[in-house]
């Protein structure tokens, strides 16, 4: 689940995402590394066209069919084990947003905190964070999007 924060929470409602990370660790150094794809959507509430600011204040018009937002990135983490099996981590990397055929690919950080546990030959684990990227203002409604994915996973 992703929840949108911010001005992005003014036009849109959760949404889903997926990740792909790999896990790399190194003798006798503490942290992992980990690169990350991710890809999300959120379901528009209003039109995010810089031109339907006005409709943001008035609420009278709501987005039609089944238009979404989507958010494309590629990170690079650092996570950092703390004690029985809960991390904290941190990135920076790329995010394009593309909504309503307007697309933009900034620079975004990330941070956030997690715990992972045993679930026979594999590790399962349950993580949040919190993410964010500037755009230019007018572009695509918002100049800052920020949002939170709450991730379940498995590790092999």
């Amino acid at each position: 689940m992703t929840l949108p924060q911010g001005d992005l929470k003014e036009f849109h409602d959760s949404g889903m995402h997926a990740d792909a990370s790999l896990l790399l660790t190194f003798a006798g150094f503490p942290l992992t590394l980990r690169p990350e794809l991710s890809i999300t959507r959120l379901k528009q509430r209003v039109p995010v066209l810089a031109d339907n600011l006005m409709m943001l204040s008035s609420r009278s018009s709501v987005a039609s069919g089944d238009e979404t937002t989507q958010l494309l990135g590629a990170m690079g983490n650092i996570e950092v084990p703390l004690a029985a099996g809960l991390y904290v981590l941190g990135g920076v990397g790329m995010l394009n947003l593309d909504a309503a055929s307007q697309s933009e690919t900034k620079l975004t950080m990330n941070a956030g905190a997690g715990f992972r546990f045993h679930m026979g030959r594999m590790d399962g684990f349950l993580e949040a964070r919190l993410g964010t990227a500037s755009y230019t203002a007018g572009t695509i409604g918002y100049s800052k999007a920020q949002f939170i994915p709450i991730s379940f996973g498995l590790a092999f």
